[in-house]
């Protein structure tokens, strides 16, 4: 595919960029915990310049010492002491060719007094409803009073101004996903008698004064960006019809260019969607503001591959498309593109553990695919060995063909032995279902990697032993033997109509009409809803007090809901007891005990390591070393991250 809608040149302002592919602003935690550049930073950001991205939009930057600052390590433009990092930071990115903007934002409600040390501010004192429930208690908001609404219009123009002054080609407003300039335009957070609520032209008023400082700050051929939720998929919050007219009042204002999201923090999930969304879902958005203004429009939004940005090009329903996640799971993503490398581009897979999950804990932004993300400093390149090795891998799963890719690398000899008929493990059982597309591809990708590295030696129906290992005669071995689902055992537990979670999810098990999942993890709540689209009659019973324990918030949320929307019963802080004739045994906290009728019982409880393969090879190598699931069943976040780690030492 020429990809030649995405690889054309274009412009935003006066600002002439290379590509029509932009990296959207996404929080890294690599700044220093008093919002300075670090060389950590500034690596990752060059690794992605050199990639070949057009135009980088570094994350968002707080603008004042005291109120606006949202996360822990966030990147400040506060001060002028920062001007000479951020410079620093802007020419290691322009260094490659792409142009670099810095996006301004205030936390306004979406922050906690943990934070910045004082109670959030606000258009109105209405609490946050996702920071409340993530700090237990109510997130108490002081509301603004016009004075206090000036100087936060000020401190962005002041930060717009060492924007320029550090060297930036750009500067965008954080006017969307719920802060400050996206709670004054919203009436699901502003509720304001005065001048500054009320209707739209009320609402709309704090973000248009911004953007008209900041201009007379920065000059009349500075670029402008402004981010902004289209429809935040609230009730009572913005909707496209409004936002359309905003968009028209930000051109009249001088803003350059439009970058359209959607949501806040209340519907966190429809911004950084996981897998469950269709690719480019609100894409929709981007395209409608399109049609109401004639300033360049960005759109995002799960846009994972090239040859979909590419076609939003080129049927004109963006002039510009940001590509998030994918630009962190494959830096490289738009060169690979470009020169038809497409089979070596390493997907996202919306999993959200590395680059949200991670958010959420305050730590430094990791990739559950590319485990390099946020080591740029130490690991862009892979290092060569300093005496190539012969190495075995034993399972060729996640952890063994990323163990053996990275081996390779380093130029040490693979061989690669999976004792099934073909490459993947565990994770050939997991993309069956539609929405799994992303990991399928990330599959594909590494059986591709491993089948077209000139130094791995790939062993299908090879299972090693201590005889096989004597006969290689390796240096290393590394023991990726992986996981298996287990049923423990209950009472009942042996009769035919319980079954295996993971068999019924892969579709080698048929089920009855009436099912009982016990189990309310990730797989038992996508089997719950694959089976409730089917129009079975499901009912999951979970011992802990939530479902969907083991994904991080985002996902969590999302299968919530769709869990709902399909009539999936939950029963929490319950626990499956037994089966009888009559159908499943279940017991509650207070240990009333009940049954519930059923066809089939479904278990999805967790997996086992295969440690046997682990203890009959140990000693047959001068270093054997255990990796992914056979050591701890885990994640592919878990999984990669393990591989890499061995691999590269």
């Amino acid at each position: 595919m020429a990809f030649d809608s995405l690889f054309q040149p274009g412009r935003i302002g006066t600002m002439e960029v290379k590509n029509r592919l932009v990296m959207p602003p996404m929080s890294t935690r690599l700044a220093s915990v008093n919002g300075e550049v670090t060389k950590e930073l500034i690596a990752y950001y060059a690794e992605r310049a050199k990639g070949g991205v057009g135009t980088i939009i570094v994350e968002y930057s707080y603008i004042d010492e005291f109120e606006s600052k949202a996360a822990i390590c966030q990147l400040g433009v506060q001060s002028d002491h920062h001007i000479t990092g951020l410079n620093e930071l802007a020419e290691a990115i322009q260094s490659y060719g792409a142009k670099a903007v810095l996006q301004l934002a205030h936390g306004g409600r979406q922050t906690d007094p943990g934070k910045m040390g004082m109670d959030p501010v606000g258009p109105s004192a209405i609490p946050d409803p996702l920071t409340s429930a993530a700090m237990g208690r109510p997130n108490w908001v002081r509301e603004l009073d016009q004075e206090e609404i000036q100087e936060i219009i000020e401190s962005f123009a002041e930060a717009a101004r060492r924007t320029k002054m550090a060297g930036f080609d750009g500067v965008e407003l954080h006017g969307a996903h719920g802060y400050l300039l996206c709670q004054f335009l919203s009436p699901f957070s502003n509720r304001r008698n005065d001048m500054y609520g009320g209707d739209l032209e009320g609402r709309a008023r704090m973000p248009l004064e911004t953007v008209d400082r900041v201009r007379s700050k920065v000059g009349k051929d500075y670029p402008i960006l402004y981010r902004l939720s289209a429809d935040e998929y609230v009730g009572g919050g913005l909707t496209l019809e409004e936002t359309v007219r905003f968009a028209q009042m930000l051109e009249e204002a001088g803003v350059d260019c439009l970058h359209v999201s959607c949501g806040n923090f209340a519907s966190i999930h429809r911004f950084v969607p996981p897998i469950y969304f269709k690719h480019g879902y609100f894409t929709y958005l981007a395209e409608e503001i399109k049609k109401a203004v004639n300033i360049p429009v960005i759109a995002v939004g799960a846009i994972s591959e090239p040859e979909h940005a590419n076609w939003l090009i080129e049927q004109g329903k963006a002039d510009f498309v940001a590509m998030g996640r994918a630009l962190i799971a494959d830096p490289h993503l738009p060169s690979k593109a470009r020169s038809g490398r497409l089979e070596e581009i390493r997907p996202c897979i919306r999993c959200n553990e590395g680059c949200i999950n991670r958010f959420f804990k305050g730590w430094t932004m990791r990739c559950a695919t590319n485990p390099q993300c946020g080591r740029e400093l130490h690991y862009a390149e892979i290092p060569p060995a300093e005496k190539p090795s012969k190495v075995l891998i034993v399972g060729g799963g996640p952890s063994g063909m990323e163990s053996a890719i990275v081996s390779a690398k380093r130029g040490h000899k693979v061989i690669l032995c999976e004792k099934e008929g073909e490459l993947g493990g565990l994770l050939r059982d997991v993309v069956v279902p539609e929405y799994k597309y992303d990991i399928k591809r990330l599959l594909n990708h590494w059986i591709y990697m491993v089948q077209n590295m000139d130094n791995i030696e790939i062993r299908l129906n090879t299972e090693v032993t201590p005889e096989l290992v004597k006969e290689i005669s390796p240096d290393v071995v590394f023991v990726a033997a992986g996981s298996r689902e287990f049923i423990p055992p209950f009472p009942g537990s042996e009769r035919p109509n319980v079954v295996s979670g993971i068999e019924v999810y892969a579709g080698r098990q048929e089920v009855g009409q009436k099912i009982v999942i016990a189990g309310g993890g990730i797989l038992g709540c996508e089997t719950a809803i694959m089976l409730a689209k089917q129009g079975k009659e499901v009912t999951v019973v979970e011992k802990l007090d939530t479902i969907a324990y083991d994904v991080e918030p985002l996902t969590q949320m999302t299968l919530q809901e769709m869990m709902a929307e399909h009539n999936v019963k939950i029963l929490t802080g319950t626990a499956l007891d037994s089966v009888v004739d009559e159908g499943a045994v279940i017991i509650d906290k207070e240990l009333n005990k009940r049954i519930l009728p059923m066809d089939n019982l479904v278990v999805a409880i967790g997996r086992q390591p295969n440690k046997e393969v682990v203890e009959s090879l140990m000693g047959t190598a001068p270093q054997v070393i255990p990796i992914g699931d056979c050591v701890k069943a885990g994640d592919i976040a878990d999984c990669t991250h393990q591989a890499f780690v061995y691999a590269v030492r």
